[in-house]
Parts: structure tokens; C-alpha cells; sequence
């Protein structure tokens, strides 16, 4: 399966998801600081401008190696990056992508990570290939719940011990969109 850049402008009015750019690395720096955001992806624990640049890059390379799309959640008014989406592709099951998305600390709260999730899951399940949208949830991480279960994804299984991180497993709660 291969992921293309949206050809239209994903946008509500509110938020608009596009491309990393240069210009913000204010919010990758803000992201490297909330322990919670480098522990469970590849933002930079210690923030430089170099390791800001190279994970921006980073971001840019998974559409090109077939990984995924990785987007910045932007205010549609100034433009600014207040978070990622992320689709991955899940080589194990075509078809299935998974999804993934974060907000600075002062951009939570606003309702734009369900926004950002709903306008990159309708794009993603109105491509052909796509039928299926998973997400893995912390039990405990409540408002990302809210966020899948606002956007209509359901509540499928509890895996035990499936989410890894440098210092820790933790349990995983799947949820999934599917088209239809």
C-alpha cells in the first residue's frame, strides 16, 4: 500500500493539517519538552535546532520510504503548528493503517486533536485501498479516547503488554474506524 499527500487542503476552518516545515520548530521544541510526547515517539527528548531539523526530515522521509503520512495539526487562522497526525502504514495488514497524533501542552483542550483525527480518517478511508483505521490508546489516557470516540472509532480489544517504550510495557486499548 502506498500513501500519497493529500491533493486538497485538509482544513475545517479551524485546524489545517500540512506538511512540517522549517518554521516550526517552535512546536517540535515545545513537543521535546512534555515527557509524555518523546517517551512514545520520535521527537527529540533533547531539543537542539539540528535534532529538530533532522526530525522534521524525518517526517518529510516516511512518505517517501512508504511508511506513512505525517502531518502538522496547524491553527487554520495563523497557520501555526500546534501538533502531528500520523497515518503508518501496517505492512501485516493491507488495507489497515494505523493513526497517531499529539498536541502541545497549551493547544490541548480546544478540540483539535478530534478535529485533526477526523479530517485525516475521512481523507484516508475515502482513498480505495483503505478500509480500516486502527489507533493504540494508553487505558489511562482518557482524553485520547474521547478524541477516537468523538470521530466514531470503537472500542475493539484490551492487549496486554503490547506498547513498548525505552523504559517501560504498558497495556494497549485498540480502537478502529472502518469505511461504512
Amino acid at each position: 500500500m502506498t500513501l500519497a499527500q493529500p491533493c486538497e487542503r485538509l482544513t475545517d476552518g479551524v485546524v489545517v493539517l500540512r506538511p512540517w516545515t522549517i518554521a516550526d520548530l517552535a512546536c517540535v521544541e515545545a513537543a521535546s519538552r512534555d515527557p509524555g510526547i518523546p517517551e512514545m515517539t520520535t521527537v527529540p527528548a533533547a531539543y537542539s535546532d539540528a535534532e529538530g531539523l533532522a526530525w522534521i526530515e524525518r517526517q518529510h522521509g516516511r512518505l517517501a520510504l512508504g511508511e506513512g503520512l505525517a502531518l502538522a495539526i496547524a491553527d487554520a487562522a495563523d497557520g501555526v503548528a500546534r501538533g502531528q497526525v500520523n497515518l503508518l502504514v501496517r505492512a501485516e495488514t493491507p488495507g489497515t493503517l494505523g493513526i497517531g497524533y499529539w498536541l502541545v501542552a497549551d493547544a490541548r483542550g480546544a478540540g483539535r486533536a478530534t478535529r485533526a483525527v477526523d479530517l485525516l480518517s475521512r481523507w484516508a478511508l475515502a482513498q480505495p485501498e483503505i478500509d480500516r483505521i486502527e489507533a493504540h490508546v494508553e487505558p489511562g489516557n482518557e482524553p485520547s479516547q474521547r478524541v477516537l470516540e468523538r470521530v466514531g472509532f470503537r472500542r475493539e480489544a484490551l492487549l496486554r503488554a503490547y506498547l513498548e517504550f525505552p523504559t517501560r510495557r504498558a497495556d494497549a486499548l485498540v480502537y478502529a474506524l472502518v469505511r461504512g
